[in-house]
């Protein structure tokens, strides 16, 4: 059998993981998007967090003493020089918000998913088939708005 008919014998089923491949994509590339903003606003928002900790550190003093006082002005700067832990937040933010729009579109995920890895010509089609379906209401939904509530108007 040549590779030729074998294709135009499955055509629906190269379809299919084509569909499934796009699809999947789709959703990965929404969901690293979103993990990319998650960890900016995680990081910021934990680094201005510690900075405050760390300025009101820097300004109290137990006993009046300027070798206390030049070496605490030292640590804070040094500490607000430091990427370290802006690192470990980005990254906690990152797949915060990585994992939960995943989540957030587990449907196409799944199908895209099972229409891409399945062995029978069937489900991979019919998973294709849902995916379309899928995509064509959130389309109409969320692309044209029909059906979705007005907010605006109330």
């Amino acid at each position: 059998m040549s590779i030729v008919s074998a294709v135009k014998n499955n055509y629906g089923k190269y379809i299919a993981k084509g569909v499934g491949a796009l699809g999947l994509g789709l959703v990965l590339r929404d969901a690293h998007n979103i993990g990319k903003l998650q960890a900016d606003v995680t990081s910021q928002t934990i680094d201005g967090d510690v900075s405050m900790d760390l300025f009101e550190n820097s300004q109290r003093l137990d006993s009046p003493s300027l070798l206390k006082s030049e070496v605490k002005d030292k640590i804070f700067k040094w500490q607000l020089g430091s990427n370290f832990l802006s690192f470990f937040n980005s990254a906690a933010g990152y797949f915060s918000g990585l994992f939960s729009m995943m989540a957030e579109s587990v449907v196409p995920l799944g199908l895209s998913a099972v229409a891409l890895l399945a062995k029978g010509k069937k489900l991979a089609c019919g998973s294709a088939i849902g995916l379309a379906a899928y995509a064509g209401f959130s389309l109409i939904k969320d692309g044209l708005g029909i059906g979705s509530p007005k907010y605006l108007r109330k």
